[in-house]
């Protein structure tokens, strides 16, 4: 093959459904291949209502046999990539092209940092230390089934009482007398043990910055939805889980799932995950997993997800590079 023979498009909502369909078929054997069992391709109907999303696909000859997508990552000016290409179909420059689009969109969007995910001693891991990239956890990647949810145990999680905590839930906008608590709560996560966050990578959250994101969110077709313990009588929040949904949902993803250090050991994080599963199997009756990625080194939210009836899938590694440095070895 010649170095002409491989394009790359932006794959816009406007295409064809046979397109659509052909991204999403990559998107789905290599997943099928990466993840094991569990390989959520988007179908070309979701495809149109997650605008957030810049995807590309790789022709190769003609043919589509590979596929790009880059996301905000939640964390400042970092971005969460993907790129797959057909097993049987690599080594002729298909990757590489998808990656130097990839690059230069970012780029000129403002994004500093491209993070993503790997099984190790793979070719994708081997091909991301080349270009740099460093290693930070080893991820679990767990995933919650509805359509086998045992939801006995997840009520009586619920229906316990937590003395001087309550239960209070929301979607979209947080509610004024929890939002300043609710910022301090999420700046939080920078206490969970795990490798992958550099200091200062948490966004110093305030008021004005969840309200921005949730505007983002909102402009985008998608919702936060949040459960959270407060202690009774006043609107300070103590512990939360949030997940985000959106249009067509049927494969939704856990944000964060945080407790203060001064309230933990009461078993707030699984009481509020237990909430939050069964808000989604009685508010999303199209969802059909739950997935939630956790750092090998935080065993006791292992703990928790393993007492909600999560189930782990597979262990990854998250590699992170400077955008400046990859762009260097691409030469752009």
């Amino acid at each position: 093959m010649r170095a002409t023979d491989v394009g790359v498009d932006v794959l816009r909502p406007e295409v064809d459904e046979s397109r659509l369909a052909a991204w999403s078929d990559v998107m789905r054997t290599v997943g099928a291949i990466e993840r094991g069992e569990y390989a959520p391709a988007p179908t070309p109907g979701r495809l149109r209502f997650d605008p957030r999303t810049t995807r590309w696909s790789g022709d190769l000859a003609g043919t589509l046999v590979g596929a790009a997508e880059v996301r905000p990552a939640g964390e400042p000016k970092t971005a969460f990539a993907r790129i797959y290409v057909l097993p049987g179909l690599r080594g002729h420059g298909v990757g590489r092209a998808l990656l130097t689009e990839v690059v230069r969109d970012q780029r000129a969007a403002g994004v500093e940092i491209l993070a993503t995910t790997v099984l190790a001693d793979t070719p994708g891991a081997s091909y991301a230390l080349r270009l740099g990239a460093t290693v930070g956890d080893e991820l679990v990647i767990n995933v919650l089934d509805f359509a086998t949810l045992d939801r006995a145990p997840l009520e009586r999680t619920v229906a316990t009482t937590h003395d001087g905590y309550q239960l209070v839930q929301w979607s979209g906008r947080t509610p004024d007398l929890l939002v300043d608590s609710y910022a301090l709560a999420k700046r939080a996560i920078a206490d969970a043990p795990n490798n992958h966050l550099p200091p200062g990578a948490v966004a110093a959250w305030d008021r004005d910055l969840v309200r921005q994101t949730e505007r983002e969110r909102a402009d985008h077709g998608a919702d936060l939805w949040v459960t959270a313990a407060v202690i009774a009588g006043t609107s300070t929040v103590a512990a939360f889980t949030a997940v985000e949904v959106g249009r067509s949902t049927v494969d939704v993803s856990q944000e964060d799932t945080v407790v203060l250090h001064e309230h933990r050991r009461h078993g707030l994080a699984t009481w509020v995950k237990a909430a939050m599963a069964l808000r989604l199997a009685n508010e999303l009756p199209t969802v059909r997993r739950l997935s939630s990625t956790t750092a090998v080194a935080n065993t006791g939210m292992r703990a928790v997800n393993a007492r909600t009836g999560f189930r782990e899938l597979t262990r990854r590694l998250l590699v992170t590079i400077e955008l400046a440095d990859l762009a260097k070895r691409l030469h752009l």
